[in-house]
């Protein structure tokens, strides 16, 4: 399988499509794997030659000990990066991929020519990061399964329990628990608003009617940083791959095509 090596640290990634495309990144939420773009894979891949790769601390790439940064976890896409020989290329990232994509952006690649940044937030609480921590400690994921599925989706969608839902609440189940705490402390200690104003490319913030996470007040946050930023809302929590994959496919891609 294809791996890179930040520092230390083995990065799981793989490229699906004709690489002759337009390129596109595509960065996952706390608590699941590259397969949280399989829903809409087949769509992007007829326009993208795609590059996903999992955060450290999940899937197939390496969880060390320890607390993470968001400097580090942005090194680890900018390693992928490099990997996939990309000269030029978009990024999408949910959640804690959006956090990486914004740091991504305010570091001024070479190559980026979007951003896409969903269902995101630029800082947090700490204290909510430090309790699920500790919830882990005591007992493991199973601790904190129920929660994060609550706010991942709507309480519709959770109630018709899907393949779908099954196959992201097996995943966030089998995810390393240290490797989840210490992406949880990356969220704990980061404030990017600092960083947002470095931000020149073309940015789309994309937020959930019902996203108990990042609601819109988030949202509307980022695009008051981000110099030029658009602002698209879509009916679904925090998850839209797996919940609304067709409405979610519609209100990126015409921007990553413009």
């Amino acid at each position: 399988m294809p791996v890179v090596t930040n520092g230390s640290q083995r990065i799981y990634w793989r490229g699906d499509g004709d690489a002759s495309k337009p390129a596109l990144v595509l960065g996952n939420s706390l608590g699941s794997d590259f397969s949280l773009w399989d829903p809409i894979l087949d769509a992007l891949m007829e326009d993208f030659y795609v590059v996903r790769y999992d955060m450290r601390g999940h899937g197939g790439s390496d969880a060390p000990q320890g607390d993470y940064t968001i400097n580090q976890l942005t090194d680890d896409v900018q390693a992928v990066i490099a990997a996939a020989r990309l000269t030029s290329y978009g990024y999408w990232g949910i959640s804690m991929g959006g956090m990486v994509g914004m740091e991504l952006a305010a570091r001024r690649p070479a190559g980026l020519r979007h951003v896409v940044l969903s269902n995101t937030s630029a800082e947090f609480d700490a204290g909510i990061w430090d309790q699920r921590m500790a919830a882990i400690k005591q007992g493991g994921m199973p601790a904190i399964i129920d929660a994060v599925i609550g706010r991942f989706f709507t309480p519709d969608f959770v109630a018709k329990n899907s393949m779908g839902l099954k196959r992201v609440r097996n995943t966030v189940l089998l995810t390393a628990g240290h490797g989840y705490s210490g992406c949880c402390a990356a969220i704990r200690d980061m404030d990017l608003y600092p960083r947002l104003s470095h931000i020149e490319v073309p940015a789309l913030v994309v937020v959930g009617d019902f996203d108990l996470s990042t609601p819109l007040a988030r949202g509307q946050k980022l695009v008051e940083h981000i110099k030029g930023a658009k602002l698209v809302t879509i009916p679904c929590a925090h998850i839209p791959t797996t919940e609304i994959p067709e409405q979610y496919l519609k209100a990126v891609v015409p921007f990553l095509k413009s």
